[in-house]
């Protein structure tokens, strides 16, 4: 199983600006191709960040809606270590039973026949450490999927980070406020180190960004002499 590492690191007065502002670090992954829709993980950033994961899945369901800031409650799950390439079914018991043949191809699929609902949210979830701390379980897509329809869900190596206040971990975030940057791992890319860049408001490989955030804090503080 591969081991992905995402480093970030920020300037003193970036800092002080981001706690004063309540603004924190928010990174998605993106399924099936399309733009991500949750918060995967949330955190208050330090000088220097580490944010560390595994190629590992879980599935769930939810009754949650997906709509900006619902909070993803796993009510029926497979454990992280879901297998690929088979096929989960949501029971009408609420149980999710598998994995069995007719699956999807580099996916995860899951056919829903809770009766008691015209439809769930599912999604996948994935474990990860942030600054030494395990989170378990946070989800990282969310999906209606109707009565008797099928979720195909294709987890890609790609994540999306960028900088929001009032933004939790485990929610479905529609609404984004500031540039995204794309990071794309895979292959013999498995760590990458980026320092937040202020005049665009994305994050750059570190050297760059490091000197344009220099350079910014300097003209700060000439205009302020």
């Amino acid at each position: 199983m591969s081991t992905y590492i995402l480093k970030t690191a920020f300037t003193d007065r970036q800092l002080d600006i981001l706690y004063a502002t309540g603004t924190n670090v928010v990174v998605a992954k993106p399924t099936g191709g399309s733009s991500p829709n949750v918060a995967w993980q949330v955190f208050k950033p330090m000088q220097s960040n580490r944010l560390s994961w595994g190629e590992e899945y879980g599935i769930y369901a939810s009754t949650s809606s997906v709509t900006n800031g619902a909070v993803l409650s796993q009510l029926s799950s497979v454990p992280v270590g879901a297998a690929m390439n088979k096929l989960y079914t949501l029971e009408p018991s609420a149980v999710i039973s598998g994995p069995a043949s007719g699956g999807t191809p580099s996916s995860f699929t899951l056919q829903n026949k809770y009766a008691a609902k015209d439809y769930m949210t599912v999604g996948l979830f994935q474990d990860a450490n942030i600054n030494g701390i395990d989170i378990l379980g946070n989800a990282l897509s969310a999906a209606p999927v109707l009565l008797a329809s099928t979720a195909v869900m294709t987890p890609f190596t790609i994540v999306y980070i960028w900088l929001q206040s009032q933004v939790v971990s485990n929610t479905v975030v529609t609404t984004v406020t500031s540039p995204m940057t794309m990071l794309k791992f895979g292959g013999d890319t498995t760590e990458i180190s980026v320092s937040y860049d202020s005049a665009s408001g994305k994050f750059l490989p570190s050297a760059s960004a490091t000197q344009r955030s220099l350079a910014t804090d300097f003209a700060y503080l000439e205009a302020s002499l």
